[in-house]
């Protein structure tokens, strides 16, 4: 199954279709340069198949959402929200091993039918809305086994994102020697347009100082893993910042951000900015 094939399946399926497909795909976890061939929608990794040294990415997409239920699997723009982040997965040329964990049927299906069967069920204590997303990654990691040198989070709340974003921190992270790369997106707002608010609700003069502040923007998490899984965060003493424009650096948590997302990847589709 060539990256040319995968990344064709994944313009051409959309909604009810990725249901069917998922059918027909079931028992296949392929990817180029060697992931692990599974049976049914659900296995268990099978060992040798990692890159020694390699890059995993992570991609986490539970099933329960207390402010936009089953967002994962919701269709966005004609497929589900996660497919975005599966193409884009699929498309980075700096990922040896692409792992999606999820106790959800539909976001199952959906990743199937574009080559990537979950290996695993993502167990239920992983799965609450007080699930630490370090400790999924960990657990993935431990399923699929091998020694890799960086682990990728991408989260499918993040749809805009592209794989040129995921390969450049990928590459950031390579270069530098840093313990971890998050990605960023300047403030969508100048200072003049922020303030500092007192008790009395009284706003200040002047504008707050921004020099330097940049939105951690959730799209691409990358680290060494030893490091993330000692502390327990990607924010990680010396990681470096991967710049991305304000338009890919979305994160859907409110049904109004997904409508946002919606139309810029509509306005996408048509040539707009990306």
């Amino acid at each position: 199954m060539t990256r040319e094939w995968l990344r064709r399946a994944c313009t051409e399926l959309t909604g009810a279709r990725y249901g069917a497909a998922a059918r027909a795909q079931a028992g296949v976890n392929r990817r180029e340069g060697g992931a692990a061939q599974l049976e049914g929608d659900w296995g268990q990794a099978k060992s040798g198949d990692a890159v020694d040294g390699g890059t995993i990415a992570v991609i986490p997409a539970r099933a329960g959402s207390e402010r936009t239920p089953g967002k994962n699997a919701r269709l966005m723009a004609g497929r589900p929200m996660v497919a975005w982040t599966l193409e884009a997965a699929l498309a980075a040329r700096s990922l040896d091993r692409i792992v999606v964990s999820t106790d959800d049927e539909a976001v199952a299906a959906t990743a199937t039918a574009m080559g990537l069967a979950p290996p695993f069920r993502r167990p239920a204590e992983l799965s609450g809305p007080q699930a630490s997303v370090v400790d999924a990654v960990e657990h993935a990691l431990e399923a699929v086994g091998g020694r890799w040198s960086l682990v990728v989070l991408l989260q499918p709340t993040s749809p805009l994102r592209l794989a040129e974003d995921i390969d450049g921190a990928v590459d950031l992270c390579r270069r530098t020697g840093a313990p971890a790369v998050l990605s960023t997106s300047p403030l969508a707002k100048p200072a003049t347009f922020h303030a500092i608010v007192d008790d009395g609700g009284r706003l200040s003069p002047e504008p707050p100082s921004l020099d330097g502040v940049h939105l951690i923007n959730g799209a691409v998490y990358v680290a060494r893993p030893e490091a993330l899984f000692s502390a327990r965060t990607f924010r990680l003493m010396g990681a470096h910042a991967f710049p991305m424009p304000v338009e890919r650096g979305w994160d859907v948590d409110t049904p109004d951000e997904f409508a946002a997302c919606e139309a810029q990847l509509r306005l996408r589709a048509t040539g707009g900015p990306t």
